[in-house]
């Protein structure tokens, strides 16, 4: 027997359905605002292949330091720790759980750190605005692999005759990924420092409007200097920043200092300008939010990870972990949050200067 009152259901919402994409493909010049109610997707009270009931709507992040986990657990992996008042994207609730979409990819939160807000559609004044993609590499991890690999992707190794030894750096080889840095008075590792600092900076940038990628989320990975460089290519990121916290054997060396490859470089040579402008607006901001001495940019092409880059890249290093200074700044919340907002604002600055 057909359910006249269940088809007359379906069919308001799919008029409603209807009617908002028409609201969205005319650009209506008035500002519209759709509220959650009107968003939500719940007929019938579909679930999805998680069992998470489907919900098309916004929420919003009710409290600083929460967590964006990638499994709906209390100790799932975390991908990103976001402030108060973020807007994110909702697709589906369970139990104590909601489920997101960032960057295209599902991740959860537990449903008492979020509220339901309402989002404003696109006007015809916001459609040019751009979005763009950063690829983030933390520096080091826990495994050292003194496997060697091509410093520059422009390197024939089968041209090379002794690729071993103490001939590896001259024959244009280098390890795969060397000792990470301990700090001089805090014994905590370069790689740790950097994935903290990545972290608040992912999710600086995504408060931004920035699409971000990161080369790991965890220590525990093994990922050479190129292979980082190669994924960062094949995501399509616009701009390529490395973090690290070297040290010095002059224990006073202190500040922050930029690296980019130089304008001979055989495979990146042609981004040589905006591989400057960047790393000059980052060091600029960076070092203004965070008092720290400039140490300005060091040209080389002894690193292994800019050379393979296809996009504009740069390395910082945000302190020398041998410096007590440097190792006590690094080890701070504060600091660290600082550091992600100088170099998000660097980034910033950068893509408005190549607009120019």
């Amino acid at each position: 027997m057909i359910d006249k009152k269940r088809i007359k259901k379906r069919v308001a919402a799919v008029m409603l359905t209807l009617m908002t994409f028409s609201m969205l493909s005319g650009c209506q010049k008035k500002k519209e605002e759709v509220t959650t109610e009107a968003a939500v997707v719940d007929e019938d009270n579909l679930t999805d292949e998680e069992g998470f009931r489907t919900v098309k709507d916004y929420v919003q992040t009710t409290k600083n330091g929460v967590k964006i986990r990638r499994t709906p657990e209390d100790h799932g992996q975390v991908y990103i720790t976001l402030d108060k008042g973020v807007d994110l994207a909702r697709t589906g609730v369970k139990d104590d759980w909601t489920k997101l979409l960032i960057n295209g990819s599902s991740f959860y939160v537990q449903s008492k750190y979020v509220k339901e807000t309402t989002i404003k559609w696109a006007t015809e004044t916001d459609v040019n605005v751009e979005q763009h993609t950063i690829y983030i590499d933390p520096a080091k991890q826990i495994t050292e692999d003194h496997a060697l690999e091509a410093v520059n992707p422009d390197l024939n190794i089968a041209d090379v005759p002794d690729a071993s030894g103490t001939n590896a750096e001259r024959a244009g080889m280098k390890a795969k990924m060397t000792a990470a840095s301990v700090g001089v008075n805090s014994g905590v590792f370069e790689y740790d420092v950097t994935m903290s600092v990545a972290n608040y900076l992912n999710s600086e940038l995504v408060k931004r409007g920035y699409t971000v990628f990161l080369s790991r989320s965890t220590n525990n990975v093994n990922l050479s200097n190129a292979k980082r460089a190669q994924m960062a290519n094949a995501s399509g990121a616009e701009v390529f920043i490395k973090l690290e916290a070297a040290s010095s054997r002059d224990p006073s060396a202190t500040g922050e200092l930029g690296f980019i490859t130089t304008s001979s470089n055989t495979h990146t040579g042609a981004l040589y300008q905006k591989n400057y402008e960047l790393c000059y607006d980052v060091l600029k901001t960076t070092c203004e939010m965070t008092e720290a001495p400039r140490l300005g940019i060091y040209e080389t092409d002894n690193l292994t990870s800019l050379n393979y880059c296809n996009m504009p890249a740069m390395v910082l290093n945000m302190g020398f972990m041998s410096n007590d200074n440097d190792d006590y700044a690094l080890n701070n919340d504060d600091y660290k949050k600082r550091l992600a907002v100088g170099i998000a604002e660097g980034i910033d600055l950068y893509f408005k200067s190549i607009k120019k």
